[in-house]
């Protein structure tokens, strides 16, 4: 039986009409309100469509609804560019799902010589579920010296970036602000799920990080959307301290994801960060 990842229109837009506040779309508030965030009617009444139409929509009595339908919703909810990019994806019917049929995995010639001429940054190749696919020894000793440097080349057994930020303990005291990490990495997981609705891998992943990460399933219930492809984050790593890292995430010929991470020039971090290029344990052998 083919799996589907959970994306129910319906439960997406009781969420996000919840956490709207009515004065946000210049509605006048009364005490007697009952409810969070906007009603269904004003809802409906914003987004110019019938509120028996919206309602349908909502308890997922219809499935569906034409993207300009979805467009005005999304105004109406006051929803974000990823928000809205997401509504989109769940809301319109998937008309081939085998396009959405995940590649074998592979890396292309061009990535494996990009990979290895990437000296000074920590780069790690990934799919669309953040299966680690290679990784250079800066990325590994920055995030996974734990775990063998040839994991990745496991089918079976690589690393995932999410499972490990949510269910690996070393990889979690990285993160100075671990709260500010996890909601970032489920906000994505759910934006990429937009995309991949029928593979079953990614829906065996979401439904183990459910089972196996309290925090996981009550980020993942609040159904909040967004992408994530740069950014700064602030580690504290065991061998050398404090690190603020700035991280960019670029989409490859070869269909997976180049993400990397690097320091401002000339700054502490890049010192710290290049102490990891170097072999300490040869360092002491000396």
């Amino acid at each position: 039986m083919e799996e589907i990842v959970n994306t129910d229109l319906g439960s997406y837009l009781r969420q996000m009409r919840e956490r709207v506040r009515p004065e946000q779309m210049g509605l006048r508030t009364s005490n007697s309100r009952r409810v969070p965030g906007l009603r269904r009617e004003e809802v409906a009444a914003l987004a110019g469509v019938s509120q028996t139409y919206y309602t349908r929509l909502e308890q997922s009595q219809t499935a569906h609804a034409s993207p300009q339908v979805l467009l005005s919703i999304a105004r109406a909810l006051d929803l974000s560019l990823d928000e809205q990019d997401y509504l989109l994806k769940i809301g319109t019917s998937v008309q081939n799902p085998q396009r959405q049929t995940p590649r074998d995995d592979q890396l292309s010639p061009g990535t494996r010589m990009l990979m290895s001429s990437l000296g000074n940054v920590a780069a790690a190749v990934l799919n669309y579920r953040c299966d680690i696919l290679a990784w250079n020894s800066l990325y590994h000793r920055l995030f996974a010296p734990h775990l063998a440097f040839d994991l990745p080349e496991d089918a079976d057994r690589r690393p995932n970036i999410i499972k490990m930020n949510f269910l690996d303990d070393n990889v979690r005291a990285l993160y100075v602000d671990w709260a500010a990490e996890s909601e970032s990495n489920v906000t994505y997981l759910r934006f990429i799920a937009g995309n991949h609705r029928h593979d079953p891998r990614l829906a065996e992943l979401i439904g183990e990080l459910t089972i196996r990460s309290v925090e996981f399933a009550a980020l993942w219930c609040r159904q909040r959307v967004a992408n994530c492809i740069e950014g700064t984050k602030l580690f504290d790593h065991p061998m050398v301290g404090e690190l603020e890292l700035m991280y960019q995430a670029a989409d490859l010929q070869d269909g997976n994801i180049l993400k990397f991470y690097h320091a401002e020039p000339d700054s502490p971090h890049e010192v710290a960060l290049r102490l990891l290029t170097v072999d300490l344990n040869s360092v002491h052998r000396r």
